[in-house]
């Protein structure tokens, strides 16, 4: 009997639809390739006795673990080619003393590298003496790179390609060196870190990081005591730069421009402390912005520079919620503006030791600020065809800053703070004292209503507003409220 087509249809459906059923049930049931595990060690007994063995041995494929048994082993350098590897270390060193190569190379197409606990030292090669990472994406973790050295630059690593992605957590680069960019790292690729250190680096231009890529450094970061012959002692970012600091402590750097930091490119800081003890010899010790920078909950404090010793500002600076404190210098000791365009809201800048606010060309607005050098200093200057404007609600300590005409501000008054407080995981403030004329003197429109109203929240992350209405500068006063309980007889 001949069925009818549309039975044969149904049919067919219902046979396509067991075979799928069938070879989903047999795919669970099928073995699974797991990741062997090898042993490294060089007393005997381990599947191998050195890492470049392992690394090649064809019998070590993609997602297998390198693991080393004992303690502290010191190995020879080492290259991985087109494999997906983790490699545990126990305190294991790798050590390229006077071999005049790099420590480790990676030439990884897309494939990925995790390294642990390790200590990678003694490289020297033109560039990333340390760790060379040609190609491929790699994930260290819980390691130091120590004194390597690179002719030209990256002397703990080196990111060459754009495509390359590295995750570094808890990872130490010290006392590393490049002749020419990045005594630390020197970065084309992404970078993401946490609670990373980059501390006595040297370098011409960026001796803790050079940056041409994309980097987020975060998590209590430190980059310290690093030292540029030119520019960028903590860190230089490039005009194709794309760098964000949270959480980050940036200090006692040293460099001719931006001993902290030196930003051609976008410079993105939330919570982060610039300084103490960054000195620049010429400008910009705690910030030197050329490109685009935006500073969030940040503060820049106790730095030094013969021209804006605190940020010299010649791009576009936005600056919310801030502190600068303390910073030392013969011109715009505060902020100096050189043909840039700054805009401030809710920032404080206090006991200058020098002048607070300088614009040599250029634009610089602020509103909701505090402008207050120390006493015998004056706050506000300008030259050349230098602009500052007021969008309101400010205070300065005397009566320099004579562009301060719009509602709410007021001139020729201590501001009255507490001493710098620097707390732990976040960046320093300076609080007002209770009999403060920053009190409830912010603008008095809805919070966050428009971008001339206060910040919904202060540096600390403290609502506005905390009594009446907003105040002045970049933290509120905490209100105490006591509840008194009253018994009716």
């Amino acid at each position: 009997m001949v069925q009818h087509p549309h039975i044969l249809l149904a049919n067919w459906r219902k046979f396509g639809l067991f075979m799928l059923l069938a070879f989903f049930i047999w795919q669970l049931g099928a073995p699974q390739a797991r990741a062997t595990t090898w042993d490294i060690c060089q007393a005997g007994g381990c599947d191998f006795s050195d890492i470049q063995t392992a690394v090649n041995d064809p019998q070590v494929k993609n997602n297998d673990i390198l693991t080393f048994p004992t303690n502290r082993e010191i190995y020879a350098p080492f290259t991985v080619t087109n494999k997906t590897l983790t490699i545990q270390g126990n305190n294991t060193i790798i050590d390229a003393t006077s071999m005049g190569v790099s420590a480790v190379t990676i030439n990884n197409g897309s494939e990925t590298v995790t390294i642990s606990n390790f200590t990678v030292q003694g490289g020297s090669s033109s560039i990333g003496a340390g760790i060379l990472l040609d190609s491929g994406n790699l994930v260290l973790t819980s390691s130091t790179v120590i004194s390597n050295t690179a002719s030209s630059s990256g002397g703990a690593l080196y990111v060459a390609s754009s495509g390359s992605v590295v995750t570094l957590t808890s990872v130490n680069m010290e006392s590393n060196t490049a002749g020419a960019n990045g005594g630390a790292i020197y970065n084309n690729g992404t970078i993401n870190a946490q609670t990373l250190t980059l501390a006595d680096n040297d370098a011409t231009d960026g001796a803790g990081l050079y940056n041409n890529g994309t980097a987020t450094v975060e998590t209590l970061s430190t980059i310290q005591r690093n030292e540029a012959s030119n520019d960028g002692g903590g860190v230089f970012n490039t005009l194709n730069g794309n760098l964000t600091l949270n959480n980050d402590d940036v200090s006692t750097n040293l460099a001719v421009n931006g001993a902290a930091v030196f930003n051609e490119g976008i410079l993105n800081t939330n919570g982060t402390d610039f300084g103490s003890g960054n000195v620049a010899s010429q400008t910009g010790g705690g910030l030197y912005n050329s490109g685009t920078a935006t500073l969030v909950n940040s503060a820049v404090v106790q730095n030094e520079g013969a021209t804006g010793a605190g940020i010299y500002n010649s791009g576009t600076l936005t600056a919310t919620n801030s502190t600068l404190s303390r910073n030392d210098g013969a011109n715009g000791a505060g902020l100096y503006n050189n043909g840039g365009t700054a805009t401030l809201n809710n920032v404080t800048i206090h006991l200058t030791i020098g002048t607070s606010l300088f614009a040599n060309n250029g634009t610089v607005t602020v509103g909701n600020s505090i402008l207050s050098s120390v006493s015998g200093q004056v706050t506000c200057g300008k030259s050349g065809s230098g602009a500052l404007q007021s969008n309101g609600y400010n205070l300065a300590k005397d009566q320099s800053c004579t562009f301060l005409t719009a509602a709410g501000d007021l001139q020729g008054l201590d501001p009255g703070l507490i001493g710098i407080n620097s707390p732990a995981g976040g960046a320093a403030y300076h609080a007002p004292k209770l009999t403060s004329p920053v009190i409830d003197a912010g603008n008095p429109a809805e919070i966050g209503s428009n971008s001339t109203a206060c910040l919904a929240a202060d540096q600390r992350g403290l609502a506005r507003p905390q009594s009446n209405r907003c105040d002045i500068g970049a933290v509120e006063i905490v209100v105490y409220r006591q509840f008194v309980s009253i018994v009716l007889k």
